[in-house]
């Protein structure tokens, strides 16, 4: 059984983010792209979603801008080299 993953953030004060005038009130920086205010990474999270859906539909310009975001604010998120291990 899987490890549940709790965000670090109460969820009343994570649900009043999530309505449009929530999301214009946060800060800039808590967002990957933060030009746009899209891919949130304030909590390790919203970090991992954000490279999850940046890459199933984001350009390679987004994508490379949010795993940098991602990584500069969550190091221990950096990929190693290495990949699959070979058998």
């Amino acid at each position: 059984m899987a490890k549940s993953r709790k965000s670090s953030l109460s969820k009343k004060t994570n649900a009043r983010r999530n309505t449009k005038s929530g999301r214009k009130a946060m800060s800039s920086k808590q967002f990957a792209l933060p030009k746009q205010k899209k891919y949130r990474i304030d909590d390790l999270a919203h970090a991992r979603n954000a490279l999850a859906r940046v890459s199933a539909h984001g350009s390679p310009a987004q994508k490379k801008a949010v795993r940098k975001a991602v990584v500069r604010k969550y190091p221990s998120l950096k990929r190693s080299g290495g990949g699959r291990k070979k058998r």
